[in-house]
């Protein structure tokens, strides 16, 4: 804003439009209740208004402060998280150490340029309150908590919820009873009568047995309490219901019961006094009445008017002529077909189940069945007559559009097309597939022979394929008399290779396939009685054999894993062998992988041989130097017996810890051993040497072997120091001081008010704008071989002040018609250092007009005046710098 903008300054131009969380300003304490967790992502409190842009522009700041209404002298900076844009002003308090539990706050907002700032607005206020407190108590006559039955299903009870605080305005409840799965009755709200209050609600069990109830109370800011879990057993008034004739269940039901067939039901009452029995089956069937006797329980024969699942309801009726709710007992009235024979049998694929239906039903004409499939489709149905006494027999032959049936769904069918029930007969199909054993065939250019086998009755033919190719390689070989059948298949290449195999019977049903998998090869063969792949080779000169399996080698190349053996050639002899030689250096498992060649390049597969060696017993006798300085990496040369390079060594400190060592060689006689070990930090005092064969037998102690004693530290003669102005831009050196003994190499850290600035490590630093109003000191670290390294600080600079103001090495210049109706423009001139931004004063005859803008538009007041614009340099840190051009004379 400018200084000639004086309505900015007004009692009115302060911010407006206040809002706290998005609710409008609460203008006394304590304001609304916020959980800033539950306002927004951010899990912050957004306070917001308006102010005019007209009188501020489209770029000026937000100047926010918040105080605990507690400690009003202590208002929170937020500038770093503060905006005014477009018209609003807007804060994020996302920083919960300065937004307290159970604190009000108070604030106010204000808006400013670099010319000056508006009045501050109206203080609002808001309370943050982070939790729900205690769960609520829950208590109900109707229903008191516990194992004591009371109540029964459909009573209404009440339940009451009372606060633990002051606060609650609402209540989340929720009931399970196990009627569905999860919460029965789902979340519900009830309000609070006034703040803090109770509440009252009313509910009706429906069903019997263990309850519970859940409540949170909510709080002003939305927060929920603690849960409360309230528990009470709601008490059986319904009889129990059971017949022997009529269960529910279809698997296994009494065939003696049907349609019209009387079974016996009965009742046995909970309650006491309980003088008859009301009961119906479903809305439309048998009904009727049934005494109780002195126990309460009464034997009913009903018989059921129609087949399938349905409902008996029953319920007590006491002698106050009381109805207490029903029970409903479901059963099956099963009139399906009754099935003889092959029931629940298992079949081979082209073979037969039999099975004689008879009818449970009357007048029964025909039969229909399905076959149900593992994924729970059903085929069309086929229908077989019945005979004269309304009977039939189905023969279910097993083939290979049928194989996926798992049971068979069988109904009568009467003369006026009703249909029975239906009877499950479950079944499985074995696909028969092919058993194959298999001779020879592993080496390229040798012969597999396969025979199969199947399970499937009288099979006539059997059918092969070699690797999935039908076209080339499929065989069809009629069965033998034991039927089985043989196949040969020459294997001409190096692969994984498999056959599959078929059998079909004379109406055409074929098995599953049944199939065998092997890996040709025609990669070497490799033996060794001095590296066996049972037991254990030693450290000692052995050979290998390789013996060739492709036709026309004349090379093989092979590698032994983890040594300087790799793609080593040798000559296939004349015998197609070659003998190998080779001196294990260290123990372990090892791998040696070798091919042949052609002499045309052609590569054979790769054959893998895996051998142990094991490590010779170890002796320890000395180690050199007898004594070690701490704090760096050692070399320890170790004499003794039976070393390699596969060994483990450690030394173990005089304060119990230990370091391992890395082995850097063995002597040809393997009588000493080097080896390097960091000692970084180990304890001084004797040391132990233990050295492991391998990493399974215990390693060979050697105690007190060496002594560890300390290295001797770097000390500063003279500390160092900062030499140049403490001021932004300014360049500052660093001498290293003086350290005894010489010689040392140097590091620096720059550290601003004795926090480290980040890479600022060199000898040599520029004062940044970040630095200013602090002081910088130098810390530096020396290191030397055989030293302990060591670090001093230089005495800290004055305090770091602004640097010099920007210098204009080009003047600013007005551009543009000096004549009234006109606007002209100011240019920026230029500056050394570049500013970060500019203002401009624009002057007629001297006098400081109100525009800030870099253009300025000539009035009919100005006809006849000198104007002239200064520009000021603004660079973060440093002074601002001032300008001003000529002198422009405006025309008429």
């Amino acid at each position: 804003m400018g200084l000639g903008a004086a309505p900015a300054f007004a009692a009115d131009g302060a911010p407006t439009e206040l809002t706290t969380a998005g609710q409008a300003c609460a203008t006394a304490s304590p304001g609304p209740y916020l959980n800033p967790s539950r306002l927004n992502g951010a899990g912050a409190v957004v306070l917001g208004g308006t102010y005019d842009t007209a009188v501020w522009g489209a770029d000026p700041t937000a100047d926010f402060q918040v105080w605990d209404t507690a400690h009003p002298d202590q208002p929170q900076d937020w500038s770093d998280r503060a905006g005014a844009s477009d018209g609003n002003v807007l804060v994020q308090l996302e920083d919960p150490a300065r937004q307290l539990d159970g604190v009000t706050y108070a604030w106010k907002v204000r808006v400013a340029d670099a010319a000056g700032a508006s009045p501050w607005s109206d203080t609002c206020y808001y309370t943050v309150d982070r939790s729900g407190g205690p769960a609520p108590a829950v208590s109900s006559e109707d229903y008191p908590s516990g194992d004591n039955p009371s109540g029964e299903i459909g009573a209404a009870g009440s339940f009451t919820f009372t606060p633990a605080t002051d606060d609650a305005v609402s209540y989340q409840y929720s009931f399970w009873d196990g009627v569905d799965s999860g919460s029965s009755t789902g979340e519900q709200t009830v309000p609070a009568s006034s703040l803090g209050s109770p509440a009252t609600i009313s509910w009706k069990p429906r069903t019997s047995g263990f309850t519970s109830l859940t409540v949170y109370a909510i709080d002003r800011a939305g927060n929920y309490s603690e849960q409360q879990y309230y528990t009470f057993t709601v008490r059986e008034t319904r009889p129990s219901v059971f017949s022997a004739a009529y269960q529910n269940y279809e698997g296994y039901v009494d065939l003696n019961y049907n349609v019209g067939v009387p079974g016996q039901f009965d009742f046995s009452s909970t309650v006491a006094d309980t003088s008859s029995f009301a009961w119906h089956i479903d809305q439309d069937g048998p009904s009727g009445t049934a005494d109780a006797d002195a126990d309460g329980k009464a034997s009913v024969m009903i018989a059921p008017a129609k087949a399938g699942h349905q409902t008996l309801y029953v319920r007590a009726i006491t002698r106050d002529g009381a109805q207490h709710p029903e029970q409903a007992y479901q059963f099956y009235v099963d009139n399906g077909p009754r099935v003889t024979g092959d029931v629940d049998h298992g079949v081979i694929i082209g073979s037969s189940l039999h099975f004689h239906l008879a009818p449970r039903t009357s007048n029964v004409t025909s039969y229909l069945y399905a076959n149900v499939a593992g994924d729970s489709s059903e085929s069309a149905k086929t229908t077989i007559p019945a005979g004269a006494d309304g009977t039939a027999d189905l023969t279910w032959t097993a083939d290979n559009a049928n194989e996926h049936t798992i049971g068979i769904r069988v109904q009568a069918r009467s003369a006026d097309g009703t249909l029975s029930e239906a009877r499950w007969l479950s079944m499985s199909v074995w696909g028969a597939a092919p058993t194959l054993t298999r001779t020879g065939g592993d080496v390229a250019g040798t012969t597999a022979t396969i025979k199969a086998r199947t399970d499937m009755a009288n099979p006539t033919e059997y059918e092969a394929v070699l690797n999935n190719d039908a076209t080339t390689t499929k065989q069809v070989v009629p069965a033998a008399a034991d039927g089985t059948a043989t196949f040969q298949f020459p294997v001409t290449k190096a692969q994984y290779t498999w056959v599959t195999v078929i059998a079909r019977n004379a109406a055409g049903v074929h098995t599953d396939e049944g199939s065998t998998s092997w890996s040709v090869t025609n990669g070497p063969v490799i033996t060794s009685t001095d590296f066996p792949t049972r037991g254990s080779g030693h450290i000692a000169p052995g050979t290998f054999t390789l013996k060739s399996q492709q036709t026309g080698a004349t090379k093989f190349v092979y590698s032994i894993d983890g040594t300087d053996l790799s793609n080593v050639e040798v000559p296939v002899g004349s015998d197609g062998t070659a003998t190998v030689a080779w001196t294990p250096t260290t123990s372990g498992y090892f791998n040696l992988h070798a091919t042949s060649r052609t002499a045309d390049g052609v590569r054979s597969s790769e054959t893998y041989y895996s051998f142990y060696i094991e490590a010779d017993p170890v002796t320890v006798t000395s180690v050199s130097p007898g004594t070690v300085e701490t704090d760096g990496v050692r070399t320890l040369t170790i004499t003794g017996s039976g070393f390699n390079t596969g060994n483990y060594v450690y030394v173990y400190t005089s304060d119990g810890g230990y370091a391992s060592g890395t082995i850097t060689g063995v002597s040809a006689d393997r009588l000493t051993l080097t080896v390097t070990v960091d000692l970084t930090g180990a304890a001084t005092g004797p040391a132990s040497v233990g050295v492991q064969p391998d990493g399974y037998n215990p390693a060979v102690r050697l105690d007190n072997a060496f002594t560890i004693v300390a290295q001797p530290a770097l000390t500063v003669v003279t500390k160092p120091a900062i030499t140049g102005r403490a001021a932004v831009g300014s360049r500052l050196r660093a001498s290293t001081g003086t350290w005894t003994p010489k010689g040392a190499t140097f590091t620096y850290q720059w550290a601003a008010d004795g926090t480290p600035i980040s890479e600022a490590t060199g000898a040599t630093y520029r004062v940044q704008a970040a630095d200013l109003g602090k002081k910088l000191s130098v810390s530096v670290t020396a290191t030397k071989s055989g030293y302990t390294a060591a670090t001093a600080e230089s005495t800290a600079t004055a305090t770091v002040a602004k640097g010099p103001a920007p210098v204009a090495t080009a003047l600013p210049k007005i551009t543009g018609k000096a004549r009234v109706g006109e606007t002209v423009q100011a240019t920026t001139g230029t500056w050394n250092p570049a500013a970060d931004s500019y203002r401009y004063e624009w002057r007629a005859n001297g006098k400081l007009l109100s525009t800030t803008s870099a253009s300025l538009h000539l009035t009919t007041a100005m006809a006849g005046q000198k104007i002239t614009v200064t520009v000021v340099a603004v660079k973060l840190g440093y002074a601002d710098g001032r300008a001003t051009s000529a002198p422009v004379t405006i025309h008429q």
